[in-house]
């Protein structure tokens, strides 16, 4: 779908939405391939580590769930997550978690709820 029919079909979305449709996907997807790639995990392993089914982490991998671009901060606490499931034993939903409250902290909530919801200008609901 093309950018202009993308930004058509925007509505006015809460933040929790966009956590919810776009950014845990795409965590869980940019973790499962750290897992897959950095630390060599079978995809049973991270299905089990994550409460999912093997399917699921495949579309993970695959890039057919979770299509976001992190910016290099994030994507450096995505790895930290992914090693600390791997070498430390972590629990997944915990990382994962780690790393969504670093989104929200970080700012970074406001960028993909601007790029992914209408917001109405000077919108600040993400910082409170």
């Amino acid at each position: 779908m093309s950018s202009q029919k993308k930004k058509r079909f925007k509505k006015l979305v809460q933040p929790q939405e966009v956590i919810v449709w776009y950014i845990l996907p795409a965590i869980r997807r940019a973790i499962t391939n750290s897992l897959i790639e950095d630390h060599h995990l079978p995809q049973k392993d991270i299905a089990q580590r994550f409460g999912l089914t093997e399917p699921a982490i495949s579309q993970y991998k695959k890039g057919a769930r979770g299509d976001i671009d992190f910016n290099p901060d994030i994507v450096n606490k995505i790895r930290g997550a992914a090693r600390n499931i791997a070498e430390e034993g972590r629990s997944a939903p915990h990382e994962v978690q780690r790393v969504l409250q670093y989104i929200q902290n970080g700012g970074f909530l406001c960028e993909f709820h601007r790029k992914y919801g209408m917001v109405h200008e000077g919108c600040d609901i993400c910082k409170t």
